[in-house]
């Protein structure tokens, strides 16, 4: 399997202690590369950073990753985005922005839409993300979507988290527009009970069944209760959560990166849920996206 995540990826500030803050590189499609790239995946990642010294720096943190780069571009009059978090006592975070300059909202801008897609097309899978299509502008939303269906068409399986920043959108309507046409064409879908509700979508399951009859939907509701939709019959499971967590940043990219790994390695989809779970669960005890090497053992997350 050759997957390929679209996206940006950020310089990270995440929270250790008071006025302490450690610096990495994440965001949520990069997050996911990485960690398919930990299980044992061939992943790359698509993005464009500057050609400052950060940027270079993130180059080779996903070389060192083993993820990817031939289809970072790179943009001598941008740079990256930063993030910063926050986490309450519970561990759930606060994310604040500054990415009024990132290259990353320029991709599609400065690049040959025949050559990503040629690039794009020696993928088995793409994944991308609601936070993916908010950095665009209408132009290069549009051209992207181009891109997906001509790769679908050829027989590459899509797969789309909604991760929805409704602060990133220019309204509600349009993120929900976009979001649904998207969605239209995956194979593959994650939500959470959370997108939904940031879309002001009501009832999940007649939103699922109408919309997505032919696509495994995978549905987290929260306190480890997760549905999924596969050949129009919802399946449910329930896991245990740890009471106390560090930090939720990227359970979900994590959760995401090996349900498809053993997915896409022929794992049944009860399989898959609880080796994602197991993942996602762990990554909560430790600050920041990604967790060290060290402590990142793969043979506990793949069947």
């Amino acid at each position: 399997m050759h997957i390929c995540s679209i996206g940006e990826c950020m310089i990270e500030l995440s929270n250790i202690k008071d006025n302490f803050f450690k610096q990495n590189f994440a965001g949520d499609t990069a997050n996911t590369a990485i960690y398919l790239s930990r299980l044992g995946a061939k992943s790359s990642y698509i993005s464009s950073v500057g050609k400052d010294d950060l940027s270079i720096k993130m180059l080779n943190f996903f070389k060192k990753e083993n993820v990817q780069t031939n289809n970072i571009f790179q943009n001598k009059n941008k740079t990256l985005g930063l993030y910063l978090i926050q986490n309450n006592k519970k561990g759930e975070r606060t994310f604040f922005y500054w990415r009024s300059n990132s290259a990353a909202k320029t991709l599609f801008e400065n690049v040959n839409s025949k050559k990503l897609l040629n690039q794009i097309s020696k993928h088995n899978v793409i994944y991308f993300s609601g936070i993916t299509l908010s950095i665009y502008d209408q132009k290069s939303i549009n051209k992207f979507y181009m891109i997906l269906k001509l790769l679908k068409n050829n027989g590459t399986k899509i797969c789309f988290d909604f991760n929805v920043r409704i602060k990133n959108w220019e309204s509600k309507k349009i993120a929900k527009q976009t979001m649904i046409k998207f969605s239209n064409i995956a194979d593959i879908i994650f939500m959470t009970k959370d997108d939904i509700n940031n879309l002001g979508l009501e009832n999940y399951k007649t939103i699922i069944k109408k919309n997505y009859k032919n696509k495994i939907i995978v549905f987290r509701l929260g306190n480890g209760e997760i549905n999924v939709f596969n050949k129009g019959i919802f399946e449910k499971y329930k896991f245990y959560l740890v009471k106390k967590v560090k930090d939720t940043t990227a359970c979900g990219d994590a959760f995401n990166a090996c349900f498809l790994y053993n997915y896409f390695n022929s794992c049944k989809i009860k399989d898959c849920v609880k080796l994602a779970h197991r993942l996602g669960k762990y990554v909560a005890n430790f600050k920041g996206a990604i967790i060290p090497k060290k402590n990142f053992n793969p043979k506990l997350y793949v069947n």
